[in-house]
């Protein structure tokens, strides 16, 4: 399919990060389901553990689920999950146009104004880099801008 090294070497490192955004999302879905779980089972005991006579469970429920509340609030991991996942998918999908442009002209049904899988390769090339662009500006509203914001 790709004609020079660099292509085949762009094309693998698209893999690549298609591959990283997939670990890290399903990272982050994982974190985001245990800190809502402890935050939900923790907030639901509450009530029961303050009726014992022993207050000092619900004592470190309480602290529990203000951590957990304050780990969700610094970390946004739910977030980082739908960031990652639109980013994996995304990646896939730019491939996918790729993949489907180089096999429309392989069978002779290129209807498009790419006319050879140089002109393909290029327009991948072009809107991976956009896309790189654009999660890269995402990155520092949402990491820096918004870390800024609630320190």
């Amino acid at each position: 399919m790709a004609d020079t090294e660099f292509d085949r070497d762009f094309l693998a490192a698209v893999g690549r990060d298609q591959h990283k955004m997939k670990k890290l999302a399903d990272r982050s879905m994982v974190l985001f389901i245990l800190l809502r779980l402890g935050l939900v089972v923790g907030s639901a005991s509450l009530p029961a553990l303050s009726a014992f006579a022993e207050r000092s469970w619900s004592t470190v429920f309480a602290i529990a689920v203000a951590v957990l509340a304050g780990l969700d609030t610094q970390f946004r991991w739910g977030e980082e999950w739908r960031h990652f996942r639109s980013a994996e998918m995304t990646l896939g999908r730019l491939r996918q146009d790729y993949d489907h442009g180089i096999a429309s002209l392989k069978a002779g049904r290129a209807a498009s104004e790419l006319k050879s899988p140089a002109d393909v390769f290029e327009r991948f090339y072009e809107d991976v880099v956009k896309f790189q662009q654009s999660e890269a500006d995402n990155f520092f509203k949402f990491r820096i801008v918004e870390w800024k914001r609630n320190a």
